[in-house]
């Protein structure tokens, strides 16, 4: 965790110190940073932030009496007699810039994770990948905005090499914000698609939103795309946007792959999958270099991973990583919960993908269950999308037309624009059996006396919609998984 003496926090921040003299010169150095007064520990210093629903500053007396000394705060009455006091206007502002002054410090190279869809699975699998041959720190949960991405970075142990942060946005000029604190090295942009489009009005106004991640990059600073995304693709194509010294770029086929005009990029090939492994082979192509090719295994299901893995790879060998060690890491990987996990039944396999969606991500989960159950039947019970504003009409209807392109048997649906789930399906394929419901409960009823032996079945929605319960409604209409080696 980070260490400061008062003199470097003065730096960082600037402000001015108060009560200085009721510690002597050797007391005067803090070991960890926090904002929370419930897990603060003495020795601390403790950040009074101010939100629109609490004061840190109403808790300064508490963190006092658990042996914190030094606070960072901006109204000085609520200084404790017996602490030091670093009076800033904003206490916010400060604790971002001391995050900024402590990754300079460390000197270790950031990978920053942004995109509409996918970025948390991808930061997770980097770090898992590079974990192997680097010291790692990265991102856990969703602290990814003003105060988690710094509370990341503050968290850092000293001998940090590599650091793994995700970046995520709900308004233009956030990113922005995130990126001149981490100043990566290389950033990531996984996809551009329309998660927050109600409140950016646009995929060009989300396209603008999520480069400005490149914003941060320094004179050497390495930009790696998802290549197969038409809007990326023409971003990076336009000499005016150029703020990187490398791009890398990750796509399907080594047809994109040479249109990218990237320094390195990775395909995949001879995909297979089961219900429990996914296998592909990543092939690294690079100018003027013959091109790699590693066998990667991975023990998770999705078509979405393997992009994932692949954006790991490409990290890893810009960093100079041990690549065998990378392919041993990315084996133990494992989906976090909600997030495409599998679970075997006596009689079914069931997708459990209810964490969040998007039309993006839907139309990769048809995807995956597509090439999972082969012959077997398809089903999909989903709900609805959220923050889609006046597209809502128009992108429910292309998740229906995904699920019809992708082979889905029986889809059923519920959420305000079930109907145009409908019509999207049926416009694409006609004898596919769409069944609309008003409510979650009432799409159970239906459904589970409908299951069969050998179905799989993919579960997803917005995470509002509760869809998780429905996932667990049929693994314990089957009497709960098979056994616990084969759930994951």
């Amino acid at each position: 965790m980070a260490e400061f003496t008062l003199s470097e926090i003065i730096s960082a921040v600037g402000g001015i110190t108060l009560n200085q003299s009721v510690l002597s010169e050797a007391d005067l150095r803090v070991r960890g940073v926090c904002t929370d007064s419930r897990s603060v520990v003495a020795d601390d210093l403790f950040v009074a932030l101010v939100g629109e629903r609490f004061d840190g500053h109403d808790f300064c007396g508490t963190v006092a009496d658990k042996g914190v000394r030094v606070i960072l705060l901006s109204k000085k009455d609520s200084l404790p007699e017996l602490c030091v006091g670093i009076l800033v206007e904003d206490t916010l502002k400060a604790y971002q810039d001391l995050a900024e002054f402590y990754r300079i410090r460390l000197g270790c190279t950031v990978i920053a994770v942004t995109g509409s869809v996918g970025k948390t699975s991808t930061r997770e699998m980097i770090a898992a990948a590079i974990g192997s041959t680097r010291r790692t720190h990265a991102t856990i949960r969703n602290n990814n905005n003003e105060i988690g991405l710094p509370a990341t970075i503050l968290s850092a142990p000293q001998n940090t090499e590599v650091m793994v942060l995700e970046m995520g946005m709900r308004q233009k000029g956030e990113i922005a914000l995130l990126t001149a604190i981490a100043h990566p090295d290389i950033a990531v942009v996984t996809n551009v698609g329309v998660s927050h489009i109600e409140r950016l009005g646009s995929r060009e106004d989300i396209l603008a939103a999520k480069m400005e991640i490149c914003e941060g990059l320094g004179p050497d600073g390495i930009l790696i795309i998802n290549g197969d995304d038409p809007m990326l693709a023409d971003y990076v194509a336009d000499a005016d946007h150029v703020k990187w010294k490398d791009l890398g770029a990750v796509v399907w086929t080594p047809t994109v792959c040479r249109r990218a005009q990237a320094k390195y990029c990775v395909h995949s090939d001879c995909i297979e999958m089961t219900e429990e492994t996914t296998f592909f082979d990543a092939v690294i192509a690079a100018h003027e270099e013959p091109d790699k090719r590693i066998r990667i295994e991975l023990a998770t299901t999705g078509r979405h991973h393997i992009k994932n893995a692949m954006f790991s790879i490409l990290c890893a060998r810009f960093i100079g990583a041990d690549l065998d060690k990378v392919r041993i890491s990315l084996q133990g990987f494992r989906s976090m919960g909600g997030r495409g996990k599998i679970i075997r039944t006596k009689r079914f396999t069931v997708c459990d993908d209810a964490y969040n969606a998007s039309p993006e991500s839907m139309a990769a989960a048809f995807d995956s269950i597509g090439i999972l159950a082969g012959e077997r039947r398809k089903i999909a019970a989903i709900g609805g999308i959220l923050e889609l504003g006046i597209y809502s009409a128009e992108l429910h209807d292309q998740v229906g037309a995904s699920a019809a392109e992708a082979g889905i048997d029986r889809l059923y649906v519920c959420g305000e624009f079930a109907e145009q789930v409908r019509e999207g399906a049926l416009e694409r394929r006609p004898d596919i059996e769409v069944f609309v419901f008003d409510d979650r409960e009432s799409l159970l009823s239906a459904l589970l006396p409908d299951l069969r032996t050998g179905d799989v079945i993919l579960v997803k929605a917005s995470h509002a919609f509760g869809f998780d319960r429905v996932a667990a409604e049929i693994i314990n209409f089957d009497g709960g998984p098979d056994s616990p080696e084969k759930e994951g």
